[in-house]
């Protein structure tokens, strides 16, 4: 562990539906973590969500055995998600150095672009995404691509991305094509691999 409880509590509380984090000791369950959640998600998929975070943030041996997640309903009022980057739009044209991509992400009002170039479509767009995730975390968060590619497993093709942060952890995404172009798939991968990280990295409350 490199952080102090309190530290944790506050990375936890910047995710715009967890609404309030208790961490305490003792017991026969030892260290647990009790956040109180307004996501549509399931509790299970928070929970992940949550550990992935704090491991992240340094605390390696938390599991999700030590987190507990209680779901209250949301307002009646919907809440504007943008605690994650979304997809604005993308363009993919052919030139001199190969396919050329320009990706644009959305973080509530605001708009990053990236701009990418590759031997294939589905590679220029991930090199694309990525420059525009990198605008939106700012000069010292690079977020660097190791590899991107798309198969076809049992039939269904998907999407692969491998990236690094600066302090060499890798992260892998990916995304099953649905009713979409691979490129869109691709860029989908892209962000599968950062969103989850997305609070941490920008060290913003949103």
């Amino acid at each position: 562990m490199t952080a102090s409880y309190e530290e944790y509590r506050e990375i936890l509380e910047r995710v715009p539906h967890i609404q309030r984090v208790e961490i305490t000791e003792g017991g026969p369950e030892g260290v647990r973590v009790q956040v109180v959640s307004q996501s549509p998600q399931s509790p299970r998929h928070v929970a992940r969500e949550v550990v992935s975070l704090l491991r992240t943030a340094g605390w390696k041996d938390i599991s999700a055995d030590n987190v507990v997640i209680v779901h209250i309903q949301r307002d009646d009022e919907p809440r504007q998600s943008i605690g994650r980057l979304q997809i604005a739009g993308f363009s993919v044209t052919y030139g001199t150095s190969g396919y050329e991509a320009s990706c644009r992400l959305r973080h509530g009002s605001n708009v990053y672009e990236g701009e990418g170039v590759g031997f294939t479509s589905v590679l220029a767009v991930a090199r694309a995404t990525l420059a525009a995730v990198n605008r939106a975390f700012g000069p010292d968060n690079g977020i660097h691509l190791v590899d991107a590619t798309q198969l076809t497993v049992s039939g269904v093709a998907l999407s692969l991305v491998l990236v690094t942060d600066p302090d060499g952890e890798v992260m892998a995404g990916n995304a099953v094509q649905r009713e979409v172009t691979g490129e869109e798939t691709m860029m989908r991968a892209v962000l599968d691999a950062i969103n989850r990280r997305f609070v941490l990295y920008t060290g913003q409350k949103i």
